[in-house]
C-alpha cells in the first residue's frame, strides 16, 4: 500500500503503482498558491495522478485532506475540491478530512477545530460523495461507513478499533447494496471489542 502525496511524473506512475494494491493520496489543498507556499510543488500533477488512478489503474485508492487553519480551510475551497473529486474520480472514492496539530515546523496556528472537520464532511456529503470521514479526532459517528442505500452503519470505527461490522462480503447486511471497497469475507473482524484489525484496503481505512 502506498501512502503518497501523488506528486509523480507520468513516466513513473505506471511502474510505481503496478506493484500497489491500494493507495492513500494526500490532496494537501486545492489551490496552486497553497501547493507553492507549503510544499514547493504544484497542484496539477496530484490531480493528474488521482485521475490516472481512477481511469487507468486497478488500484483501490482513498483521498486524505489535512485541514490546516489559515492555510487550506476556506469553505469555498473545500467545496470546489469536493466538486472536483465527484466529477473526476466519482462518488465512491473515500475522502478523509483530518485534523491538523501544531507540530514540527508549523507551530504558529491552532489545531483544526472539530467543527471545521464536521462542516467539511457535511459539505462533501451534500456534494454527493458517499464515503466521507473525519480523522485525527475522537469522532466515532463520522468515522463509520454507512450504507448509501439504507443509511445503516456497516462498519463502525473508533480510531483504529472496529466497533461494528455488518457486511456480507461486499454487501450491506441490511439491504444488500454493494459497498465500495476491497473486502475479504474470511477476514471480517469479530466484534464487539476494541482491537486493531489488519490494515487492509477497505472503504474508509
Amino acid at each position: 500500500m502506498a501512502v503518497t502525496a501523488g506528486y509523480i511524473t507520468p513516466e513513473a506512475r505506471g511502474p510505481f503503482f503496478e506493484v500497489m494494491d491500494a493507495a492513500n493520496v494526500d490532496l494537501k489543498g486545492f489551490t496552486e498558491e497553497f501547493y507553492q507556499k507549503y510544499t514547493l510543488s504544484h497542484l496539477q500533477p496530484v490531480l493528474d495522478t488521482l485521475r490516472w488512478l481512477k481511469h487507468e489503474s486497478e488500484v483501490w485508492f482513498e483521498v486524505t485532506n489535512l485541514i490546516i487553519p489559515q492555510a487550506n480551510d476556506d469553505p469555498g475551497e473545500l467545496r470546489r475540491m469536493c466538486d472536483w473529486l465527484l466529477a473526476n474520480v466519482g462518488d465512491e472514492v473515500p475522502v478523509h478530512f483530518t485534523a491538523f496539530h501544531p507540530d514540527f515546523r508549523l507551530k504558529d496556528r491552532p489545531p483544526t477545530p472539530h467543527a471545521t472537520l464536521i462542516a467539511a464532511r457535511d459539505a462533501a456529503v451534500r456534494a454527493g460523495l458517499k464515503y466521507v470521514y473525519t480523522g485525527n479526532v475522537v469522532d466515532p459517528e463520522r468515522q463509520g461507513t454507512y450504507c448509501p442505500g439504507c443509511g445503516e452503519l456497516v462498519i463502525g470505527r473508533d480510531w483504529h478499533a472496529i466497533t461494528a461490522y455488518r457486511l456480507d462480503g461486499d454487501r450491506c447486511g441490511s439491504c444488500g447494496r454493494r459497498i465500495a471497497g476491497r473486502f475479504d469475507r474470511a477476514e471480517a473482524p469479530r466484534v464487539p471489542g476494541r482491537r486493531p484489525v489488519p490494515r487492509r484496503a477497505r472503504a474508509g481505512d
